[in-house]
């Protein structure tokens, strides 16, 4: 340890500068909170993602006063969806009252901004600096423990928020995070310029043993990531980009599009993608974004749903540091569950239809046929129309043609 810890503890420690981190953090300042936010990477840096973020992050972006910074990356506009289903039928739906279309963005871009605007409104973050375990005192969380390339320090605090992705060192360590059971489910993205006929629209192609998403990031350029089943992971072993290449044969409409197009760099993997938190609150901490569980991202909702769990715990912090108390910090377990549990599943629902090629099929036709239910999926799928409403009888029953 570089000296000993400072004695006063600050009021939270952000573990994770992504979105979910970032953006608690900035909440936090806002509530007038002393706020130290660590990530182990420098940025910017690279962070696979699908990259198409939905229209309700507007809302979000806007209350972190980060909208404007975000609309000068120019960000590629996405108005809708386009889904191919295995059997070649697409439909197409709209955002449709929507203040402002969804859009795509590089992360690597999109994440500097906040982590930015974080900085502006007074947090201090500290770059280069890997958080490696926490500090317990009788079951509670009092702070991490952290190193830099000056060496380690104990670094005490009211309150810790893992906000450090997947592999959280937080909600390991505290026993609260573990792989979903059974979805074993690996993504491969790449970056291409070249490609043709790219629509400001997100894409989505099912079929060859999983799904295929294109985000265009301009005109020409777009991100192309696949997600698939372990099993159908192996043969990467002689190569990724090998690999990469080659599996996007399975989705032909996609592969012919990219017959002229160049591969900016070498492919990213990352996976197994599915998490599960038993909890998403301990005495003294709470987790946010990927921290707190992660679900396929077949509808491209992770960074809005890494906003919105910020913007909860932020509301829940701040009234439990009011009370000096952590007892109400289990008020977030129950306000993120109510925030997002239609929405889980409702994805849940899109990866049965999606798992299954015959009913994919005959959803997407039934699609083409009604343009309203396409665009309420979309919508929904874009975070402004609730998701309970697809899972009402009236929908299913219009889905089905029996209304």
């Amino acid at each position: 340890m570089t000296g000993p810890p400072r004695v006063d503890p600050r009021d939270v420690i952000v573990v994770g500068g992504g979105p979910a981190g970032a953006a608690v953090a900035i909440f936090l300042r806002q509530h007038g909170r002393e706020v130290l936010l660590l990530d182990e990477a420098r940025f910017p840096r690279d962070k696979v993602c699908g990259e198409a973020v939905s229209p309700e992050a507007w809302r979000l972006l806007a209350a972190l006063g980060v909208d404007g910074a975000v609309r000068m990356l120019a960000p590629h506009p996405l108005h809708g969806m386009a889904v191919t289903a295995p059997d070649g039928t697409c439909f197409r739906g709209d955002y449709r009252g929507a203040p402002r279309p969804g859009f795509a963005v590089r992360r690597e871009r999109l994440d500097r901004v906040l982590l930015d605007r974080a900085r502006e409104a007074g947090v201090d973050v500290r770059e280069g600096t890997k958080v490696s375990g926490l500090l317990m005192r009788e079951g509670t969380v009092v702070g991490v423990t952290a190193a830099n390339g000056r060496g380690a320090e104990a670094l005490p605090a009211r309150l810790v928020i893992g906000a450090d992705g997947r592999r959280s060192v937080v909600a390991r360590r505290l026993g609260l995070l573990r792989e979903h059971p059974r979805l074993r489910k690996f993504a491969v993205r790449g970056y291409w310029e070249g490609m043709e006929a790219l629509e400001e629209r997100g894409e989505m192609h099912g079929g060859g043993g999983g799904y295929c998403g294109v985000a265009p990031l301009s005109a020409t350029r777009a991100n192309v990531t696949f997600v698939l089943d372990r099993r159908d992971m192996a043969p990467a072993g002689d190569g990724l980009e090998r690999f990469y290449r080659r599996t996007l044969r399975r989705w032909p409409r996609i592969a012919e599009r990219l017959a002229r197009s160049t591969l900016l760099s070498p492919p990213r993997a990352i996976g197994p993608l599915a998490l599960e938190a038993s909890r998403v609150s301990a005495p003294g901490a709470l987790l946010v974004g990927d921290a707190a569980g992660f679900y396929d991202p077949f509808t491209g909702e992770g960074v809005t749903l890494a906003l919105r769990s910020a913007e909860i715990a932020a509301a829940v912090a701040d009234r439990c540091l009011r009370a000096q108390s952590s007892e109400g910090l289990r008020e977030y377990d129950r306000a993120r569950h109510a925030a997002t549990r239609h929405k889980f599943r409702f994805n849940r629902l899109l990866q049965v239809v999606v798992g299954h090629p015959r009913l994919a099929n005959a959803a997407a036709r039934r699609f083409v046929q009604r343009p309203d239910l396409a665009d309420r999926l979309v919508s929904i799928a874009g975070d402004f129309v609730p998701a309970r409403t697809a899972l009402g009888p009236s929908f299913l029953l219009e889905l089905l043609g029996l209304c």
